[in-house]
């Protein structure tokens, strides 16, 4: 290798690896090249879906929201009384995640802008979850209203974890993530 290329220099190249140099060698290094790209390839995917800490107590908290929602959904349009439990879960993780990631998060300047429309988000589903279960919508409109609010408190756990998780593990160090997690309301 020459003293103008460094491996360090090739994104990819393993220290100590040399340039392929000839048709010879061409077969065994591909196969070596393909195996790093399938690696690298795994690890992003695994790094997307493993959360340790207050991310991951933020994730688990949603999906346990998502998972009650979806049980309503599949058995029709739920009534009033069956709201309630969904109403609870999802007040308790907008709580949860208030006293915890977005206090935490809510002074910093890019996090900021997520916590802010999350928090305004949350409280604006939680109103409709609540209007849904005290007021009388007007004739063949409820099924409709439900469906509406139910898909949208979905979007709002898929959007929270697409933006204020990666705002929790970037932000805050895994000292104060995992002190966040300890404090999270479960």
């Amino acid at each position: 290798m020459s003293e103008l290329m460094k491996p360090q220099d090739t994104a990819g190249v393993p220290a100590g690896h040399e340039r392929i140099s000839g048709p010879a060698s061409i077969r065994s290094e591909a196969e070596f090249f393909d195996a790093r790209a399938r690696a690298d390839a795994d690890a992003v995917a695994k790094a997307r879906t493993h959360h340790e800490g207050l991310s991951a107590e933020v994730v688990a908290s949603g999906t346990a929201v998502h998972d009650l929602l979806e049980r309503l959904r599949h058995r029709g349009t739920p009534s009033r009384g069956e709201l309630r439990p969904l109403a609870e879960a999802f007040a308790k993780h907008c709580r949860a995640t208030e006293a915890t990631a977005r206090r935490a998060l809510d002074d910093r300047h890019v996090a900021g802008d997520a916590v802010r429309e999350d928090r305004t988000e949350g409280e604006r589903l939680l109103r409709m979850l609540t209007d849904l279960m005290a007021a009388e919508p007007p004739d063949g409109t409820y099924a409709l209203l439900v469906g509406g609010t139910l898909a949208e408190i979905d979007q709002y756990v898929a959007h929270e974890q697409r933006d204020l998780v990666p705002e929790i593990d970037r932000e805050l160090s895994p000292t104060e993530s995992a002190r966040l997690a300890r404090a999270f309301p479960g």
